[in-house]
């Protein structure tokens, strides 16, 4: 019997070890995520690290939320509820559209898939993505270049931009609210230059070679993928650079510092002195047709349309050159919380947005979608017409007829919240609202494709197109007369951005009161008139009596 206890405490403590050898790694596990974190914002201000650490474990929150989505349930269910999803807003995508392309300690690129795989009504913009990069304080982004013309917008930070075109380096600063342009082809790198802040850029990828698909070629040795040289064999290397395959081993091969790396504050001064101050605008000269002269500000200009409901910051080809080899215009819509950009379309631009700050939401009017309409419906007819082909000429006939579409039989409104992370689409042609919350102001970069000869067309406010029509067009479209049209469309004297659903209301509720109040008011002094009229007639009255019987005493 002591013998078999003898035998069994070693047993035992060897599970109690195991198990606590557990628990440690699962703790220290749990644990990693958080610290990272702290490690991560451990460069901010002492007021913003609180808030840093939130979004970074929010962040990672999303992540395994993601990585729990994808492990659940079977490959045709998820992909069936994507396509329902995609069908029922085929215009927006929250941040779960976005994927990771890189990925650093320092920071990362993440893409929105292409357009033409989300839904067929966007193969008009087939050719442009949409990604984001977030660099950490002091640090680098190496060398590359890209099969994909970009532009880019600063929606937080500070740094240095450098592109090498043409065997000439040009390197500017770039700050929040700056648009540059990075040409297909061209070597550039990036550095955030701020000690405290993440450098944030939202861009759109022209793609030219692949419609949607574009590459990045790393000219430095990095984690995943390795430097574009050394994929050459060690021969060629040699002969190239004319020194032996150790030195190029060690430059060219992998390392462990990743695409986006960290500097020390020496390099960061030295690539901030040898940048030149960008953020021109129409107060620099305008330079040469084709001559690029770095970032434009948008923050720094007058806005075209400024009220206390919004304001809008444009810049096209007109006012930053290096735009109009792209045909696109870049514009910063910031909307005041509780207000509303005035119902408009775009004559013939495609608009390609992407939510900087704020909630809200967007109502897009699109036909196509009306009644079940759109990509589930077109495939419905092309089934009607694989089952009707083997009935002959009059089977063809009828299959034509109920085919045949009639204009303006119905419109499906896209209703969606938006909020930070957002992209949605507004294809030619569709009315667009976009709606601030009343916690927050409503921030939305916005990119333009096909921004040649383009006119925002408003359907309300002082600069409403309805307006423009003529007396009898207005009684004929509208089916009243014009004066009670004039009334209507006169009503709203605000253009551009106008006073939200809530605000309206609230609006209308005070007219209605303070209507109600001056017709009290009115009723009052009516009133009091009216006695007062009585009170002088009674008085008028005694007085006439009164004279009349010292009249006849006398």
């Amino acid at each position: 019997m002591a013998t078999a206890r003898a035998s069994a405490a070693p047993f035992l403590l060897i599970l109690l070890a195991t198990l606590l050898c557990a628990a440690a790694a699962a703790s220290s596990w749990e644990d990693r995520e958080p610290w990272r974190c702290v490690r991560r914002c451990e460069d901010r201000p002492r007021h913003q690290r609180a808030r840093c650490v939130q979004e970074c474990r929010e962040e990672q929150e999303r992540g395994r939320d993601e990585l729990g989505r994808r492990g659940e349930g079977s490959g045709d269910e998820r992909e069936q509820e994507q396509e329902q999803e995609r069908s029922r807003r085929p215009y927006v995508f929250d941040w779960r559209s976005f994927r990771r392309v890189v990925r650093s300690e320092q920071g990362s690129v993440r893409v929105l898939r292409p357009f033409h795989e989300a839904s067929k009504l966007l193969r008009g913009i087939r050719d442009y993505r949409v990604a984001v990069l977030e660099a950490n304080p002091r640090s680098f982004i190496v060398p590359s270049h890209t099969d994909a013309h970009c532009i880019g917008y600063v929606a937080q930070g500070e740094g240095v931009v450098a592109t090498i075109e043409n065997g000439e380096r040009r390197s500017y600063t770039i700050k929040e609210g700056d648009v540059f342009v990075a040409p297909a082809g061209a070597v550039t790198y990036l550095a955030n230059t701020d000690g405290r802040r993440k450098l944030v850029i939202a861009k759109i990828l022209h793609t030219i070679s692949v419609p949607g698909k574009f590459q990045f070629f790393f000219g430095a040795g990095g984690r995943n993928p390795e430097s574009i040289l050394s994929s050459f064999s060690k021969s060629v290397q040699r002969a190239a650079y004319k020194t032996s395959s150790e030195r190029l081993e060690r430059l060219f091969g992998k390392q462990d510092k990743g695409i986006i790396v960290r500097a020390s504050e020496e390099q960061v001064r030295e690539l901030r002195r040898h940048a030149s101050e960008g953020g021109h605008g129409p107060h620099w000269p305008l330079p040469p047709f084709g001559e690029s002269h770095g970032p434009y500000s948008l923050l720094d200009q007058r806005p075209s349309i400024s009220n206390r409901h919004g304001q809008l910051y444009e810049a096209d080809a007109r006012s930053f050159r290096d735009l109009a080899e792209h045909d696109v215009r870049v514009s910063l819509v910031n909307i005041s919380a509780g207000s509303m950009s005035a119902p408009f379309y775009n004559s013939r631009s495609i608009k390609i947005a992407y939510v900087l700050d704020g909630e809200g939401h967007v109502e897009i009017v699109c036909p196509h979608l009306a009644q079940g309409g759109g990509e589930s419906e077109e495939h419905g007819r092309r089934g009607v017409r694989s089952e009707r082909g083997g009935r002959g000429r009059r089977g063809e006939e009828e299959s034509e007829e109920s085919e045949e579409e009639e204009a303006g039989q119905g419109y499906h409104t896209i209703r969606a919240r938006v909020s930070r992370g957002t992209a949605f689409v507004v294809p030619v042609g569709h009315p667009v609202v976009e709606v601030a919350s009343r916690g927050s102001n409503l921030q939305i970069i916005c990119f333009e494709v096909q921004a040649d000869k383009n006119e925002k067309v408003y359907l309300a406010g002082a600069n409403s197109v309805l307006r423009k029509l003529d007396g009898a067009a207005k009684e004929l479209a509208f089916a009243a007369r014009a004066r009670e049209v004039d009334e209507v469309l006169d009503a709203q004297r605000e253009q551009g951005f106008l006073p939200g659903p809530e605000e309206s209301g609230r609006q209308e509720w005070e007219r209605e009161e303070e209507h109600q109040e001056g017709r009290r008011g009115r009723q009052e002094r009516e009133r009091e008139e009216e006695g007062g009229r009585r009170g002088r007639g009674r008085r008028e009255e005694l007085a006439e009596t009164f004279l009349r019987l010292a009249t006849g005493r006398l």
